[in-house]
């Protein structure tokens, strides 16, 4: 059986947390930048076998499918996502509870 430790962290130490923030918000914000993570690399599967566009198969293109990817990802969070901050956003909370 593996036994996993709890190792204490900060969430407004993260890249884009503003530490001015109630931890509950914190929280959110943490929770809402990993979805966006999550579904971007989710959508970025979506373009790989559609060919060439106006681009053609390019550095130009890469990138464009990229923050094109990370567009319709931010997006989609912002509109509520599909359900996975709420969970991120009880577990960072439930796991700063164990520690204090």
């Amino acid at each position: 059986m593996t036994t996993v430790n709890s190792v204490p962290f900060s969430i407004a130490q993260n890249k884009g947390i503003q530490s001015n923030l109630s931890k509950e918000e914190q929280a959110r914000q943490a929770a809402q930048q990993f979805e966006s993570v999550f579904l971007s690399q989710m959508l970025s599967g979506m373009f790989e076998g559609t060919g060439q566009d106006e681009f053609g198969d390019s550095y130009a293109q890469n990138t464009y499918r990229s923050l094109l990817t990370e567009t319709y990802a931010d997006e989609i969070t912002k509109s509520g996502g599909i359900g996975i901050a709420d969970s991120v956003m009880r577990e960072l909370l439930s796991a700063q509870e164990v520690e204090q």
